[in-house]
């Protein structure tokens, strides 16, 4: 067999393994990079999912450290969601705004609300956080607090 066929075979198998049709023909190659995330029992197709190219301007771009520092803040302020959880205790009831700054990003946390079904916030229903890009609570602001 061709050399140059054999190793454009074998690249296809590692980069596609991770979907199901190439699944075997990886696992063929020792490749074993299928997600080991349960997948959805249905999915509904009637759902267009956009084709995110340079043309798009998204509703928020957001780095990997940022995202980090927003759900180390947020896991901070807030349980993680179980659903006994009253809506004002629920991460998704609340703001988030960051700033990055170097190797600090600056986290606001406010409670929304809207997302409750209500038109007046709470007292003390927010915190500010200085979160480093390693991850660690550099400092906390407590409304109220």
């Amino acid at each position: 067999m061709n050399p140059r066929l054999l190793l454009l075979l074998c690249s296809v198998a590692f980069v596609g393994c991770a979907h199901r049709p190439c699944q075997v023909l990886g696992d063929l190659f020792g490749c074993n990079c299928v997600s080991k995330r349960p997948q959805p029992e249905f999915q509904d197709m009637s759902v267009q999912i956009p084709v995110f190219d340079h043309t798009m301007t998204p509703d928020v771009d957001v780095d990997g450290y940022t995202l980090q520092a927003i759900r180390i803040a947020a896991d901070d302020l807030l349980k993680a969601e179980p659903a006994d959880l009253p809506c004002g205790e629920k991460q998704v009831s609340y703001r988030y705004r960051a700033l990055r700054k170097g190797d600090i990003i600056f986290v606001r946390i406010e409670f929304k609300p809207e997302n409750c079904g209500r038109t007046v916030g709470m007292l003390d229903d927010g915190a500010s956080y200085a979160i480093g890009v390693d991850g660690r609570i550099l400092r906390r602001e407590l409304d109220g607090g």
